[in-house]
């Protein structure tokens, strides 16, 4: 029985994530089409407010999963839109490193903002009743989450 307990949560949770994640979708779409940039260009720019310091290009491939070439390519459309900074590494002139302009983290500040936003409209779209009792069930589930990683069999246990 707990199987389909579990099947249905499941399913309940997606119809949840999907709604709230519609408004989070639709902002990076609509910021994606108005700074014409291709989901891979997004992804770096993405990738790169993840990151403390200016990477080199080939370690950006390695975190959005593209080619060097392709990561290369992305990198010169968001140079060109200055999103993001390049420069040559200072002891190896082979290497460029980039990072996020100034501009770059305007754009993903406004994305999260948008993101933030919807999750907000859809907080507030809740009877206040189902809001207290998803306040009551995630508000545990979320301070696991800001604990260090489940191991893989607390995960399957």
């Amino acid at each position: 029985m707990r199987g389909a307990k579990d099947v249905e949560l499941a399913d309940l949770l997606e119809t949840v994530l999907l709604r709230v994640g519609c408004s989070h979708a639709e902002s990076e779409l609509h910021s994606m089409v108005e700074l014409d940039l291709s989901v891979s260009q997004f992804r770096c720019l993405v990738a790169l407010a993840g990151v403390e310091r200016a990477i080199p290009i080939h370690e950006l491939a390695e975190l959005v999963h593209l080619t060097f070439a392709t990561a290369g390519r992305a990198v010169d459309r968001l140079v060109v839109l200055d999103l993001v900074i390049r420069r040559e590494h200072p002891h190896d002139r082979r290497v460029r490193l980039v990072c996020l302009s100034a501009k770059g983290r305007q754009v993903l500040s406004g994305i999260d903002e948008a993101r933030r936003r919807g999750l907000l409209a859809f907080v507030r779209s809740l009877d206040p009743a189902d809001r207290a009792r998803l306040h009551a069930a995630l508000a545990p589930i979320a301070d696991r989450a800001t604990t260090p990683s489940l191991h893989i069999e607390e995960v399957h246990a």
